[in-house]
């Protein structure tokens, strides 16, 4: 028996060892975590820094007008609207480099695809959101807007914002049936305007823009509106609208679409 001991012990002190070099619990953990990927900062900047940008929808609803104005501070912007097709979520992608393109700039932008010269439209696009990363200047930012795509047959002359604070009442009859409107957030001004802004800006644009009549556009804000004003941009300035206040809403007659924002 003595014989088998000097062979028994040192492989038993052999295993031993092994098993602690490679027993899981014993284990030192040497690699390293993937860094955790930071959240994305969006809207940040203040109102008076951002570019103005407007969506514009084509007479048949199929197809938008992307513009990007008032850039200060990027040298190029990378552009994701997403939008929802009945129950499927699309989206839409691209960049402007603004050395190449400046602002203002425009895109086309289709719900749906093209191939060959052959296009596949979505059906049922109701609206969405759009992101904008701008890039190459002092330091990166990202700016995200919400829209809705509303039809006047559909909504019976009331179209109204995502956030469901803004309302334009066009009446049954104030617009042809088939015209599409978008409602959407603007990121920033079209213009410097005197006074702190408390609601918006809304743009309501439709392919064309006709003489609205017995049209009136509601803004709601959660901030006290006494004193405050209601104002529409139509492209080239600012109009002060003779305005009520009720509640926490300011209302006005208006005769015709635009961007409106609510100021004090």
């Amino acid at each position: 028996m003595k014989k088998y001991l000097k062979f028994i012990i040192p492989g038993v002190i052999l295993l031993i060892g092994l098993a602690w070099l490679f027993w899981p619990a014993k284990k030192t953990k040497t690699e390293t975590q993937a860094p955790a990927k930071k959240m994305e900062e969006i809207n940040k900047i203040v109102l008076s820094d951002r570019p103005f940008v407007t969506l514009t929808p084509k007479e048949d609803g199929k197809e938008v007008k992307l513009m990007i104005d008032r850039v200060k501070d990027a040298a190029a912007v990378e552009y994701e609207m997403e939008y929802q097709a009945a129950s499927l979520i699309q989206g839409v992608f691209g960049t402007i480099d603004f050395t190449q393109e400046p602002a203002p700039v425009s895109k086309d932008l289709l719900f749906g695809s093209c191939s060959k010269g052959k296009c596949r439209y979505d059906e049922g696009v109701t609206g969405g959101g759009l992101t904008l990363r701008f890039d190459g200047g002092s330091a990166p930012y990202a700016l995200k807007s919400d829209f809705n795509l509303q039809q006047m047959f559909d909504r019976q002359g009331k179209f109204v914002s995502r956030d469901s604070k803004a309302t334009l009442d066009v009446g049954t009859k104030g617009l042809p049936d088939k015209t599409y409107v978008i409602v959407a957030g603007t990121m920033g001004l079209p213009a410097e305007v005197d006074g702190e802004v408390l609601a918006g800006p809304y743009a309501f644009l439709a392919a064309a823009s006709p003489v609205l009549k017995a049209a009136t556009l509601t803004i709601q804000s959660k901030d006290d509106l006494t004193g405050a004003k209601l104002m529409m941009w139509n492209g080239k300035s600012y109009t002060e609208l003779k305005s009520t206040l009720a509640d926490s809403k300011i209302s006005t007659p208006v005769t015709g679409l635009g961007t409106f924002l609510v100021v004090k």
